[in-house]
Parts: C-alpha cells; structure tokens; sequence
C-alpha cells in the first residue's frame, strides 16, 4: 500500500519533520557503496522516507546520547565497527531494525554459525572443532535472546578440545574424533580468512592457502609435506568436491526473496575472474526448492533480512558452509528493485503497526537533534582525467632560420595547435630540409617533418618551440601528438561524476548548491571535465562549462619543478646504465624502493631482459604483416577505435624498440617508461584482438585464422577464463609496469627532502587554493564542493606532500601503487552543530579519501565491453579524521616552506 501525504499528517510530528527516517549506520566503505546507493535511490525516489547516515566520525567517537535519531536502522558489522556500541544504541532509541544486532554477534564465530545451522536444520559438511581458547564466547545478551526465542542454549555443544595429533600424513584425531585429507581447516574467528586445504599423498599433499583477494589472487599452493597449525582454534571440515568447480552465493532479503550466484572456486587455481569493473565474475543462478528453504531459515534463526551465505553443491546435494551477514549484489538492477520494494513494504508494516519508538514511547527520544551529529559539509575532490589514447612525441635542436621564425621573436615558449599554425610549422620543416643550416641534423628534420605530415590532422597534434639559451640562436622543437580523452575516458567520467552526485544527494544535498570547478587547460582534462560535470550537475547542455575556471597555472604542469625533477631522472639514467653489482652502484638509494625482480635481475639485466623480448615481438609483428594480406589483417581486429588502425599500432611499437639502444649492452631512458607502459594497457582495452594475435609466430597465426570459431565453444556452463595467451606480451606487461610504478615514483622525487622540494615548486598554487576553500568552508554558513581537476604530476606530487605534512595517514608511502586515471584525492570536511543551548563552538573535521582511479594490475585477463573502460575503483579513507584546523596548519606550514625556498 502506498501512503499518501495526507495519511502522515494523523502521524505524530517528530522532531518538525513528518517523514520517517531511515538510518544508516555502517563503516563509510560500506555505508557509502554504490550498491547501497543504488537501494537507498529506490526508496527516495518514493518520496515517502528522509535518509540519514550517521557517520565514521559520529559512530566511533560519539556517544550513542547523541547518534542521530532515525526510525527505520541499517545498521551491520564490518571491520573495525564498533557492534556493541551499535547494540547501546538501538536499546536506548528503539528504531525498527532492519537486521537484528545482537544476533550479529553469531556471526563473529564460525563455531557459532554452524551451531545454529545444524539447530535450524540446515546441512553443513562433516566436521570436528579444536578450541585451544577455552570456547565460543557468547555475547549474553543473544544468550538470553537465543533461549527466548528458539528454547535451547548457545554453547552447549560446542566442543572445549584442544588436543590435535596427526596419525598418519593424511589423519587427524580431535580428540575421539578423526577426519582424514583431504579438508578444509578454517580458523574459528570468522574475520580471519586466511583458510587452508591440505590435500592427501594419493592427491599429490601439499596445501592450498585461500585469503582475502589480492588483485586477481585469491590463494596460492605450496606443495610438500604440511602440517596443520598448532596456535588458535579452528574447524577441520571435510573438503568437498563441488560440481563445475564453482562456489553459490546467496543473498536474502527477507523470507521470500533470495538471489544466487555462482563464481569459480578459489580452490581451482587461486586466480580472480574480473569484469571491467573490477568485481570478480559471477553468474545469475537458480536456486533449488530445498535451497529456498535454507535461505529462509538461515535468515530467520540469525535475525538478518539481508544476509549472504555460501552453498557447496555436489552431487545433487546442497550444504551451507559459511554465513556472512549484510551482503550486497554488485551491479545487478532487478536485485536492487526487489530489495528496496521488500524493506518498504516492510518499513510501511512497520508504520501501521507503530512498531519503534517515536510511537510507544516518545519521551525515550531525548534531546539529540539531527542537528547534533556530524555533517559533511565540504568535499574538496582534486581528481586526474579520464583514460586517454598513449602520448607521443619527437624532437630536435635546430638553427634553421625558418624554425626559429615561427618564435615570432618571442623569448619564453610557443605552443602551435591550430590547423594554421602546424601547416606553418611542415613549411618552415619543409624549407629547413631543402636548405639544411650546416649544424642541423638532416636525418632528424627529414623524421620529424615526416611525422608532422602524417599527424597534423590528428586532434591533439601541437608543436612546441623552446628558445635554447645559446649564443647560435638555437630552438627546441618538440613535436606531440596522442593524449586524447578516449570513448572509454568519457565513459569512466560520466560515471564517476553519477556516483559522487548520487553519494552527496544522500549524505547531505546542499553540497550540490554551491560548486565549484577548475581545469587544467590540457584538452583530455576539459574533455574529462565536461562529461563529468554533465553527470555530476545533471545537465545534458555542458553549459555549466562557461562557469569552469580554467587555471593553467595552478593545474597545469609547472616550470617550477623542473630542474629539481631533472635532478632525479639523472639520478635514475645513472642507475639503470650502470652494468655492475647492484650493491657497487653508486646511484643507487634505499629511498628507490626496488620492485623485488628488478633488485633480484639488476637494473641493466632486467631492461636487457625487456628489450630482448620487444625485439622478438616486433620481429613477429614485420614478418606478419610482410605475409598478412589486408584482408587477413583485418579479420584479426575488425573494429578499431580512437583513430587507430593496424599501420599506427605498428608505427607506434615500432618507435618503442627504437627508445632502447642496443649494442653489447641496453642503454634506456627511464622517461620513456610511461610510453612502454601506456601503449600496453592501451592496447590491452581498446585493440586487445590485435595486440594477442600480430605478435604470434607466423605459423601460429595462420593456424588461428584458418580454424573454425564454432567448434571452439565450452560444453561447460560456465564460461572459461579469459587468459590472454600471448606469453610474452603477458611477461613484458609485469615487466613494464614494474619499471612504470618505480621510474613514475622516483621522477618526482627519490629522498623525502627531494619529493618535498619537487611536490612544493609543482603543487603551490593548488595548495593555497585549497588551503583557502578548506578555511572558507569553515568560516561560510553554505556548504560547498569544489573540483580541479588536472594531470598525473599534480596528483603525484600533491600525495607526496600530504605524505609529508606529518598528517597521519592511514597507509604508508611505499604502499601506494600506480595513480591510474581518475585517480582522485578528495578532502571531506564535517561539521557539528551544537544544541541551542550549548555553550560551545562548532567543531569542524577533515578526513582525506583516495582512489587510485581506473586501476586493474591484471589489466590482460580483465573482461572487457564494449566501452573499454575500466570502472574506477572505490574510495578509501587515507587518514583518520583530523581536526580541521590542525589539517590547515600542516598544509600552511608548506607553503610557508615554499616562501623560505623563494628567498
């Protein structure tokens, strides 16, 4: 039944406010998901509920007294959430809770959980327990609610042995008991997920080690004799063999819904199936009567509406070996539809009946105001632009008058862009290749004005001329083309700029009344900055893009820098060139922070290494194309994006091999790691057809273009892994990216004092604009968002500057990977009014939060559609909260740092 405006008014008013609320008290990573927006949109959009969440700052520093009040809470545990606080909680207001509290205490001990498992009925495999910690210890408010409302007693079979003796290699004795390989050892603290399989000898022995996913991996194998571990307590359960080697999630909502899906088994060979959004792979399955019938008694006896829970099916038979509590589906519309029209029917039960407080007792509500709780008030978001296609260039030092004529007599740097201007440019190449001045190098003007002609119509193209400080009146002439925002880049914005409008309509809705936004001038972060602000503001006419402040000089990259960065990647080309012990190189730092294979190979070996393996590929790559008709060259990729096809992709790696230079030994250019790099997770999402097949052996080839796709299907249901077969591009890709995160981190700067230098002479400008947005918001009664969005060495050296400011960051320097497209890092800062009647100021708070962007390690198995483009991973706190005025000082005191320097 749908509730009418009018049916609220015989409703008591409730603190000025006739529309229930619904709480949301969780972790912010769960809290603020996409999947919880997804759900809490639904229930908006009926316009029957007020949403409110309370908080991290709120939840773990706050007293339950002052918790916003809600009627309607969703509220589960997660790490670090404090759940007896949560319990406290709900005592002292009485909302309607969507999961029972106190029964989430089952779920903190496997034990438990299959204790009450078996009590419901519900079938587990075979198992013995070792409690070397005297026993599950139960909570005693769920004792007593447990007795109450199921009559019978937690604990009571729970077995105290801690006596464990291997028979034999493949039997184990728990006290009377035995169980013999193979089986699953799982530790009894269900937060530990670090699971063992140990295999019997007629298996091979050896153990499987599962934990929780690290990129692609979800566990490795370590053959050998392995003996179980002899400190803790853990469950010894059979090890069952499950049909098509897949695991079933279920996900219940309610007594009458569940959703089901399967997803390959971490015991098969430990590596993650992920689509481009970076969630491991499942598929929609169907659940049987009888395990209907589980799913609604797991969600009754543990008190969770919403709750996941892991089936194993094996020869027809179903058994239930884990339960995980709040557990959403990703990416699914028609699981979000059900699941927001369940709770609201629930929630309107719940109003008929006036089952929660501020109908059966309103005196408990006491004095806490929304008002009192912790508000964000500002975000302050400096993110990096969408993925664009690889960056290219080419230059030379020349004295022809005709190039130094395009200056127009100017003394600092001249970009050219327009069509106009690069037909002038090919001209005055043109007249300098017919009249060479005598210290010009003919072959590189012949190259460069090659270049030019083939690539002036590409958007993006631009020549830079820099006016060289000699007494012969010299120019640079740097010829760039490529770094466009791709389709795939424009696709990640929209999104991106969906998400964080969704996320702050929620959190608190006048953040949208009062945005801000500045750009780089750079044309892929305009492009990225259009489709974001489109989806961001929910204006289709980009008209809001009059109103974005393009600041160059604050966002773009900055002369300032450059001599100290210089500094570094001499230090790098000294470190890579050296030929001896690592130990005796003398550009070598502990600072650098070696990659464990370029440290355990030796700099020159392992670049040695990469271009034996380019040189190879492209040897593959001349001789199919010199055999590959045009037609069979197009059967290997017919659709290309981005202006590409097969002559560029070939120039294009070509020009790779030529950045190494070969003789006896490899002499590199570290800087040239980003071209490697970029080109091979380009080509990895938008030609990955091509990129897997030009490089095969000409036989091989030819094979694949003979063979019949049709007889190439699975007779599996379940589709098998999409492994990219070309085994060296796979191990030039690790290689690549190995070099591309340890060059990338050390060009801005290899010792703290040199990322300083480099971070304050690149990021200034930035950081005053943010220092005094962050003091505006505080001093202003609106709130405020605001954006800049810019380049990859903005956001390098702006993370090494918050690294530097003696915040306390949640994750240490060296643990920050790749900064990938997208990458953002947004400054969120809350706000808490005090009661009327309190004598007390407003207090303010800042938390930092960071995505490293589009970011996939496993870029060449990912699944990729249509769009090529990678989703960009979810936020994360990267520090604690931090009061706001402390955060303003560490920041002050660098840019007080950069005014010393400057005297």
């Amino acid at each position: 039944m749908q509730l009418s405006q009018s049916h609220f008014m015989d409703l008591p008013q409730f603190e000025g406010r006739t529309k229930p609320i619904i709480g949301i008290c969780a972790m912010d990573s769960k809290a603020r998901s996409k999947a919880m927006a997804n759900i809490l949109e639904r229930l908006q959009a009926t316009d029957r509920y007020a949403v409110v969440f309370f908080g991290e700052k709120t939840i773990l520093d706050e007293d339950v007294e002052v918790w916003p009040v809600c009627d309607f809470l969703i509220s589960f545990f997660s790490q670090g959430f404090p759940l007896e606080k949560a319990l406290q909680y709900v005592q002292l207001r009485k909302p309607f809770s969507v999961n029972s509290l106190v029964r989430q205490f089952l779920l903190l001990d496997r034990r438990v959980v299959l204790e009450m498992l078996h009590h419901v009925g519900v079938p587990t495999p075979f198992h013995v327990v070792v409690s070397r910690d005297g026993g599950a210890k139960i909570h005693p408010l769920l004792q007593s609610v447990v007795e109450q409302r199921m009559g019978f007693r937690l604990g009571a079979e729970s077995s105290t042995v801690s006596e464990v003796e291997e028979l034999d290699p493949d039997t184990l004795r728990v006290g009377t008991r035995t169980i013999r390989k193979p089986f699953v050892e799982k530790p009894c603290d269900a937060e530990d997920h670090n699971i063992y399989i140990y295999y019997s000898q007629a298996q091979g022995g050896g153990v499987r080690r599962l934990f929780r996913k690290i990129g692609n991996k979800s566990s490795e194998f370590v053959p050998g004799p392995a003996h179980v571990r002899t400190e803790g307590s853990y469950i010894y359960e059979e090890f069952i063999s499950v049909d098509n080697a897949v695991d079933v999630k279920v996900y219940t909502v309610g007594n009458s819904y569940a959703h089901a899906e399967t997803r390959k088994s971490p015991v098969v060979d430990g590596h993650v199936r992920r689509n481009s959004e970076g969630k491991e792979m499942r598929f929609v399955t169907a659940l049987t009567a009888e395990e209907r019938e589980y799913a609604r008694a797991v969600s009754k006896a543990f008190g969770q509406r919403v709750c996941g829970f892991d089936i194993l099916r094996t020869h027809g038979k179903s058994m239930v070996m884990d339960v995980n509590g709040w557990s959403f589906v990703k990416g699914n519309d028609a699981y979000y539809d059900h699941t927001a029209r369940i709770l609201d029917a629930r929630f309107q039960e719940a109003l008929r009946r006036r089952w929660f407080a501020r109908f059966v007792d309103p005196d408990t509500v006491g004095r806490a105001t929304y008002e009192s709780r912790w508000v964000l008030k500002g975000v302050f978001s400096v993110c990096r632009h969408a993925d664009r296609t690889p960056k290219q260039k080419t230059k030379c030092v020349l004295q022809s008058p005709d190039v130094v004529a395009l200056l127009d007599g100017s003394a600092s740097e001249v970009t050219l862009r327009s069509p106009a201007e690069l037909s002038r440019a090919l001209d005055a190449l043109d007249a300098a290749q017919q009249s060479p001045h005598a210290d010009d190098p003919l072959a590189r003007i012949v190259h460069v004005r090659d270049v030019l002609a083939r690539k002036i119509a590409m958007p993006g193209t631009k020549v830079q001329l820099k006016p060289q400080r000699s007494p012969c009146g010299s120019v640079q002439l740097i010829l760039k083309w490529g770094g466009e925002c791709t389709h795939a880049g424009i696709v990640q914005s929209q999104d991106l700029g969906e998400n964080m409008r969704k996320d702050l309509l929620l959190i608190n809705r006048s953040l949208l009344d009062d945005v801000r936004m500045y750009s780089s001038a750079e044309r892929r972060v305009l492009s990225t900055v259009a489709a974001y602000g489109a989806s961001f503001l929910d204006d289709s006419s980009a008209s809001f893009m009059d109103r974005v402040s393009v600041r160059a000089d604050m966002l773009d990259d900055s002369t300032d820098a450059k001599d100290e960065m210089e500094v570094a990647k001499q230090q790098l080309r000294g470190f890579f060139d050296f030929s001896g012990p690592l130990a005796d190189n003398p550009y070598s730092s502990p600072a650098m922070q070696l990659p464990p294979e370029l440290a355990e190979q030796g700099p020159h070996e392992f670049l040695h290494e990469m271009y034996d393996i380019i040189a190879r590929l492209i040897a593959r790559m001349e001789r199919n194309f010199a055999r590959l008709s045009p037609a069979q060259l197009a059967q290997l990729q017919p659709d290309w994006c981005c202006n590409e096809n097969a002559d560029l992709f070939r120039e294009r790696w070509k020009k790779i091999l030529s950045s190494f230079k070969s003789d006896d030994s490899v002499v590199y250019d570290p800087a040239k790691a980003g071209e490697l790099y970029d080109s091979l997770k380009y080509d990895a999402l938008h030609n990955r057809c091509f990129l897997e097949r030009i490089f095969m052996s000409s036989e091989d080839l030819e094979r694949e273009l003979l063979s019949d796709p049709d007889q190439q299907t699975s007779e599996s249901e379940y589709p098998p892994d999409p492994l990219f077969s070309q085994q060296d591009v796979r191990t030039l890709y690790y290689k690549a990216k190995q070099l591309f995160d340890f060059v990338t981190r050390n060009e801005y700067g290899i010792e703290p004092e040199q990322r300083r230098r480099i971070g304050i002479q690149a990021s200034v400008p930035l950081l005053r604009q943010l220092i005094q947005d962050l003091q505006a918001v505080r001093n202003e009664s609106q709130a405020r968002t605001c954006f800049y969005f810019t380049k990859k060495s903005h956001i390098y050296t702006l993370l090494n500057l918050v690294f530097l400011s003696n915040m306390p960051t949640m994750a240490s320097y060296d643990k920050v990977g790749e900064l990938d497209y997208l990458t953002h890092i947004i400054f969120e800062v809350y706000e808490r009014k005090p009661d009327a009647d309190a004598d007390v100021q407003r207090e303010y708070s800042v938390r930092i939060g960071f995505s490293p962007g589009a970011n996939c390690f496993h870029v060449l198995d990912t699944n990729i559609d249509d769009t090529h483009a990678l989703k960009v991973l979810p936020r994360k706190n990267f520090t604690h909260h931090i009061p706001l005025e402390s955060a303003i000082s560490m920041l002050q005191r660098l840019v007080e740092d950069d005014c010393v320097t400057e005297k």
